[in-house]
């Protein structure tokens, strides 16, 4: 499994809008994504964590071609405080309630 991560600070102002924005172009995409096993946004206020959980690095990779986040960051212009910070993670170990 491959992780992904992406983390952004809004403006006070830029928050609620620049997450609903986030949902709408992100899910909607990732909704049609081959090898994605789960996306999640979190979010505490200035901040959000985006999370997407893929079968493989190549398919975050492929989703990362869609243009999707280059239409977001496009979006985002003015809600932001810096630049979103990308991390890329390993899945190294796992405990789930069955």
């Amino acid at each position: 499994m491959y992780t992904a991560s992406m983390r952004y600070v809004f403006t006070d102002s830029g928050f609620d809008s620049g997450c609903d924005l986030w949902k709408t172009l992100v899910f909607e995409e990732a909704k049609k994504a081959p090898g994605l096993i789960r996306m999640q946004l979190l979010s505490a206020k200035p901040m959000a964590l985006a999370i997407g959980t893929w079968e493989d690095k190549k398919y975050a990779e492929s989703f990362m071609r869609t243009g999707v986040f280059k239409k977001l960051k496009e979006s985002l212009v003015g809600k932001l405080t810096a630049e979103p910070v990308s991390e890329h993670w390993t899945l190294d170990s796992v405990w789930e309630k069955a």
